[in-house]
């Protein structure tokens, strides 16, 4: 007979009155029996956190936490110190669970594999209402690999969301791994901190989260110090990697991180700025220009990390973002991503 260990649901909410509700019952509506859900309210000044008060006194089950507005790492931070579930799932309050077994799916799994880490896939719940299935083949190739990890965070970012995870609280505790307190892309930095403490690593291939396209939400805002976020990202993994004595094994991440941040920030000014040459190459050039990217993106890292991945289309956009630039032809590079923009094949 299986036993099932407490899963605790973790749900920060911020401004999410039209959707958290939604997200509570499909928490509420899964088939596995020992469930706690962690509500935490992250300073709401809509109804949110009159909402999650009424679930929690209709539900035992629930728990709700108020916290001054501090953003969503902050937020699931306070549910892990609140929880006391064997396991730990992240979901966002503008999303659900795609099915009623995706928690025990998930729990299974781990028990089975006796896993840290184990991931499912999701789907893409679009404003017009299509679902869209976003998967990973990640269980096919060697989790100690750079294959492994660029196909997991950069190719199609599996590896990269907190949401929809299963982590094993005690994994999370013991090697220190608290979500970093980032303006954006927060997930990935604590994903690449859990990646390199060298996690056992499962998987389920059933569909666990319908990801909401939410385009009030962050993901879809324009984002203040991007730039400057980024880089501070691969800097201090830069600086977690040497306080655990493990520079050499994980400094694909950074350089990848890196190469597609040149690429995410032109996306983001043509974005809000135009498809413009010009401005392109102004903030192509500003990158570049900072001394800890000026060190990372080498020709020499560029030809190490990129002859451990398989996509020939990724070796050759490597190759190109790096040349350009390395003899500062910012112009020509901008060129060649708001063509490719044009073209549609920049969907980062």
């Amino acid at each position: 007979v299986m036993s099932y260990p407490l899963v605790s649901v973790i749900i920060p909410v911020y401004q999410a009155e039209n959707f958290v509700t939604e997200c509570i019952r499909s928490v509420q509506a899964q088939n596995y029996p020992e469930l706690e859900i962690i509500l935490v309210d992250d300073g709401s000044t809509d109804c949110s956190g009159q909402m999650c008060e009424e679930s929690a006194a209709a539900d035992p089950r629930i728990r709700v936490l108020h916290q001054n507005n501090k953003g969503s790492g902050a937020a699931r931070n306070a549910g892990i110190k609140e929880a006391t579930g064997k396991y730990l799932l992240f979901l966002d309050a503008d999303d659900k669970l795609d099915d009623p077994s995706a928690i025990c799916s998930l729990a299974v799994q781990a028990e089975r594999e006796q896993a840290d880490i184990v991931i499912g896939t999701y789907r893409r719940w679009k404003a017009n209402g299509e679902k869209v299935k976003c998967c990973s083949n990640l269980e096919k190739e060697n989790p100690d690999s750079t294959e492994f990890r660029f196909q997991g965070f950069f190719q199609n970012g599996a590896l990269s969301y907190d949401w929809g995870k299963l982590y094993r609280r005690s994994f999370l505790e013991v090697h220190d791994l608290w979500i970093p307190p980032y303006s954006y892309a927060e997930d990935k930095a604590h994903n690449f901190r859990c990646c390199a403490c060298h996690p056992k690593y499962a998987f389920v291939p059933q569909s666990i989260v319908l990801y909401r396209e939410n385009l009030q939400s962050l993901t879809f805002r324009p984002k203040k110090d991007l730039m400057q976020n980024w880089i501070l990202l691969a800097s201090d993994f830069e600086q977690f990697l040497k306080e655990k004595s493990l520079s050499r094994k994980y400094g694909d991440l950074i350089f990848f991180h890196l190469l597609i941040g040149a690429m995410y920030l032109a996306k983001e000014e043509m974005t809000y700025k135009g498809k413009k040459i010009r401005v392109v190459a102004k903030v192509l050039k500003k990158y570049h220009a900072n001394p800890f990217v000026k060190e990372k993106l080498t020709w020499k890292a560029c030809v190490h990390y990129t002859a451990h991945i398989q996509s020939l289309f990724w070796k050759a956009l490597a190759f190109t973002l790096v040349f350009f630039l390395q003899v500062h032809a910012y112009s020509i590079l901008a060129a060649v991503l708001v063509l490719m923009s044009r073209l549609g094949i920049d969907s980062l």
